[in-house]
């Protein structure tokens, strides 16, 4: 990975961690890479055909925003944790537009194929930068952080809800698509 792509991807695993950060208690790579992961295919359920640069952001900003609701694997960071303290709309929407601007159209002038060859690669750097904020967040023991700072922030609001009540039932909905199952 070139210094550019480096500093690329440490700024894309910050703007991630400000707005959907890993779990905890979940240790496997595709967790920690998961953001990343999902963004990545928001841009290959395109095709071949490469998307404008706002069809792009809403797809990789929807697909990111609807996550937590999805997978146990992520947490949405409330606005009193967050380094910027905007609403997480915003802040999802800043990741969106730094993948989409300085990923995909950066690194692969808006072609799908070309960031798909590179997935596994700058999902290992996402990894490793991801792995660096854990332990700059939550001591050098980032393995043992408590549960206790994965809130959600299902409005959007900044409050914390610790389930996701996504049917209207007043319980959280645990079902995921068979591609998204946290086995991956």
């Amino acid at each position: 990975m070139t210094r550019e792509t480096h500093d690329t991807i440490s700024t894309l695993a910050e703007r991630a961690f400000d707005a959907i950060r890993p779990a905890s208690r979940n240790k496997k790579p595709y967790a920690i890479e998961r953001v990343f992961r999902e963004s990545v295919k928001a841009i290959k359920g395109f095709g071949p055909r490469e998307p404008s640069r706002q069809d792009a952001i809403d797809a990789v900003a929807g697909r990111i925003a609807k996550l937590p609701d999805r997978s146990d694997q992520v947490y949405r960071v409330g606005s009193e944790t967050s380094d910027s303290g905007a609403r997480l709309e915003e802040r999802i929407e800043a990741y969106a537009e730094f993948f989409v601007d300085e990923v995909f159209l950066g690194l692969f002038d808006g072609k799908p194929a070309r960031l798909k060859r590179r997935e596994n690669n700058l999902a290992d750097g996402f990894y490793a930068a991801t792995r660096r904020l854990q332990r700059e967040t939550f001591g050098d023991d980032a393995d043992d952080s408590a549960d206790a700072d994965e809130t959600a922030d299902t409005d959007g609001t900044g409050g914390t809800d610790e389930t996701a009540d996504t049917d209207g039932t007043g319980g959280t909905d645990e079902t995921a698509d068979a591609d998204e199952s946290d086995d991956e």
